[in-house]
């Protein structure tokens, strides 16, 4: 085990501890990669940082006693974390923020090594776990429009920025004309939106062993007369066998990077299961089916217009903290 990755840090937060002990220091774990900018992220004067992958005799003989005496808050990038520490935090009651990409990841000018232009925080779980209450859900199914601060005006003017400087939570991509690639619209046009297997929005959203090829074939007998158009994964563009199988389905397949505000034009209906994907086609006033159970799945149900303004209101504005400048 690495000293300066796993010992060290424990030991500079004692000696913070015993130096100041009415102020409260962070505990970091599973943000390596942004060390140099978490202290920008987290509300304490000072942190330290482990790696996250510690094995269960570290967490019991140093990590549990340094929770213990110095009572940190903790900072999870996601559920990168041994479960062991997770549920010892839940346990214990321990003050602990569930960190993640925000809802707007990128710039135009940014890459995939760029850190976040936001993260969302949580301080009961991921907004993408809704197998358990997180703050995201329970705003959602407690906010009153007759008694909480809400000013419409204020939200559609938002909305109607967000749509017309074509934001999305990647915003790298040059823009498309997908006129050519679809061909001229004479029926529904549905589009299907793929995810990376084994992503934690799908184990954590009600979509695990839910795949592309199931949505695929929803989409398909729900709509049996509509276009059909499949957006995969990035991610999975090179898994031959999964774009011979869509071929097969005589679907128009997107290989190429695409924008998502570009994919979205002249679409009727999106098709996913968990996706941020489908949160945003709902935000362009797009009709969306959800095999998963994400946090927007509601929304789908509904369509409240003014539960639509809420939510962008609240996700951009409460929910997403923005680390750096847009």
């Amino acid at each position: 085990m690495k000293f300066e990755a796993y010992i060290q840090p424990l030991l500079s937060g004692y000696y913070k501890h015993y130096r100041q002990p009415e102020q409260r220091l962070a505990l970091v774990v599973g943000m390596w990669p942004w060390r140099d900018m978490v202290g920008d992220w987290v509300f304490e004067s000072f942190h330290i940082q482990i790696q996250r992958h510690f094995t269960q005799r570290y967490f019991e003989q140093w990590l549990k006693p340094f929770i213990s005496r110095v009572n940190p808050v903790v900072y999870i990038w996601g559920y990168k974390a041994p479960d062991y520490l997770i549920d010892y935090a839940r346990e214990h009651g321990l003050d602990v923020f569930f960190l993640e990409d925000g809802f707007i990841r990128s710039g135009p000018d940014d890459d995939s090594n760029t850190p976040p232009l936001s993260i969302v925080m949580d301080s009961q779980a991921p907004y993408f776990d809704t197998t358990r209450p997180n703050d995201l859900t329970d705003l959602i199914a407690n906010f009153d429009f007759e008694q909480d601060s809400y000013d419409e005006e204020w939200a559609q003017e938002m909305l109607d920025y967000y749509i017309s400087h074509r934001v999305s939570k990647y915003n790298h991509q040059p823009y498309v004309d997908v006129a050519p690639i679809y061909g001229v619209k004479t029926k529904k046009r549905v589009l299907v939106l793929g995810q990376v297997p084994h992503d934690d929005s799908l184990k954590y959203g009600g979509g695990e062993g839910i795949t592309l090829l199931d949505v695929v074939n929803q989409a398909i007998d729900d709509n049996p007369d509509a276009q059909i158009i499949v957006k995969p994964h990035p991610m999975t563009l090179d898994d031959t066998s999964l774009i011979d199988t869509l071929n097969n389905l005589e679907c128009l397949i997107l290989t190429q990077s695409i924008h998502l505000v570009d994919a979205l034009e002249t679409i009727d209906h999106v098709y996913t299961i968990t996706s941020l994907g489908g949160f945003e086609a709902l935000l362009r006033g797009k009709k969306v089916t959800v095999l998963g159970r994400p946090f927007y799945h509601s929304l789908c149900q509904n369509n409240c217009e003014k539960f639509k303004y809420f939510l962008l209101c609240y996700l951009y504005c409460q929910y997403n903290y923005c680390v750096t400048a847009a």
